[in-house]
């Protein structure tokens, strides 16, 4: 290999220096990130264009305060099956980490239940979610209030060991 030219650059050369180059390398791999996020799957919000039986039920994520912590539930999204929505949920307790769990949630979900949201009226509901680790049961109690036919508030309350409820408040929809 020659010598190089004026015109030559390469990121070995003096004029880049390592912070230089950590940005140009970290801005390279941020634009290649971004174009891979638009290809992340978008809502599929279906208000009237789909089966609301059939449909997926999406909870937001929620916390709320618990003594001197918090507490923190995330819901996958909930397939109907058998008169049930099933998935899983994960419920973060900090700075109680030991309080922690996951496990599989079931709600009870008649077509008359989807339908009664769908129309825009309140609706009550019961389930359970049964810890992963060593199969606790806890009965959750809801209320779910539509905004419009394929979205709205919910309210978890679930009732722990000594008979305690934390209560969640968040929001719902459904996709295909």
């Amino acid at each position: 290999m020659g010598p190089r030219s004026k015109k030559e650059l390469s990121l070995s050369a003096p004029i880049f220096s390592p912070i230089m180059k950590l940005t140009i390398t970290l801005s390279v791999f941020l634009v290649l990130g971004s174009t891979n996020c638009i290809h992340a799957e978008r809502s599929k919000s279906t208000t009237g264009t789909s089966n609301p039986v059939t449909r997926k039920l999406f909870i937001d994520p929620s916390s709320t305060s618990v003594r001197l912590g918090k507490a923190t539930l995330i819901v996958s999204p909930l397939t109907r099956r058998g008169g049930n929505y099933i998935g899983d949920y994960q419920l973060k307790v900090r700075p109680y980490f030991f309080k922690s769990e996951t496990g599989s949630l079931v709600l009870g979900a008649s077509e008359d239940f989807v339908r009664r949201l769908q129309s825009g009226r309140v609706t009550d509901f019961t389930g359970k979610a049964v810890t992963r680790e060593d199969g606790t049961t806890h009965v959750v109690l809801g209320r779910a209030t539509p905004l419009s036919g394929d979205r709205g508030t919910v309210t978890f309350s679930i009732v722990t060991e000594k008979n305690a409820k934390i209560i969640f408040k968040t929001s719902y929809h459904f996709e295909t």
